[in-house]
């Protein structure tokens, strides 16, 4: 398995069982039909240990599909998170996975974390484009959703709600981005006062850090308004302790202020 044919379609088989994995993890929380997801998972990560050469692991990984046949959608409580469950298979496929990427996979060109940020500052002028959508982000949820359609441009193999084989304490990321190791957590701030529970959030985010799968993090604080500026956010991250690791931005949907002459060609024209 050494040409580049066969190299891209281990990536594509290992992006399709991530895809399972998320979709599956995305099922169980809202109380759907996990199984036959995690299911699909197993079929295609046998026929990938197969393929591969893999007797030792695909053992292993048959041994566990037998043990999964009696629930599927079998979830264990997470001590680190509160008790909170997490689909006990989904988490054990994922080892796996992260596995075969990093000893079968074609290597990827890395993009560093300053320009992931770079790129996540740029969304500000495409998630509120009134061209495309007839009005700014709601509320978080839509935050995540139009930056994710950005961001899945440039990165293929991004997971939404990414699962982690160990939860991250006190933390539920938003957005994974597997090729460059990096979790992105959305923000939503609309009225001042707000910023004290999202600082609370975000530190306590930060502090329960645990995953060897995920090495930089991200956290995109959206205002509504002019609420706080960046560097400030920055500033409590550094007087807070917090690793060089993680960025925070600020994008604001809020327009700006338009140059004189646009004023005043505005006035003139009513």
């Amino acid at each position: 398995m050494n040409d580049d044919r066969q190299m891209n379609s281990i990536d594509e088989i290992l992006a399709s069982i991530r895809d399972s994995i998320s979709e599956a993890t995305f099922a169980f929380e809202r109380g759907g039909d996990a199984a036959w997801r995690i299911q699909g998972a197993f079929v295609r990560l046998r026929i990938l240990l197969e393929a591969a050469g893999l007797p030792k692991a695909l053992e292993a990984v048959e041994k566990m599909e037998a043990t999964a046949r009696d629930k599927w959608d079998a979830a264990e409580p997470d001590d680190e998170a509160g008790g909170e469950p997490f689909l006990l298979w989904g988490g054990k496929l994922y080892q796996y996975v992260s596995a075969l990427d990093a000893t079968l996979g074609q290597q990827k060109a890395t993009t560093v974390t300053k320009d992931v940020v770079q790129i996540l500052r740029a969304t500000q002028y495409s998630i509120t484009d009134r061209n495309c959508f007839q009005s700014p982000p709601a509320n978080e949820a839509e935050v995540h959703a139009r930056v994710e359609a950005v961001l899945r441009c440039i990165f293929p193999d991004l997971l939404h709600k990414p699962p982690i084989a160990k939860q991250i304490k006190n933390f539920q990321p938003d957005t994974g981005l597997p090729s460059i190791g990096t979790l992105i957590e959305y923000k939503f701030v609309a009225d001042q006062g707000e910023e004290k529970r999202i600082a609370d959030e975000v530190l306590a985010d930060t502090r329960g850090y645990i995953s060897k799968e995920w090495k930089n993090y991200i956290y995109v604080i959206y205002e509504t308004k002019r609420i706080k500026p960046e560097s400030q956010w920055r500033q409590l991250l550094h007087d807070s302790g917090v690793k060089p690791n993680t960025e925070i931005i600020v994008i604001s949907g809020e327009e700006p202020n338009r140059p004189v002459e646009a004023k005043i060609g505005a006035r003139a024209a009513r």
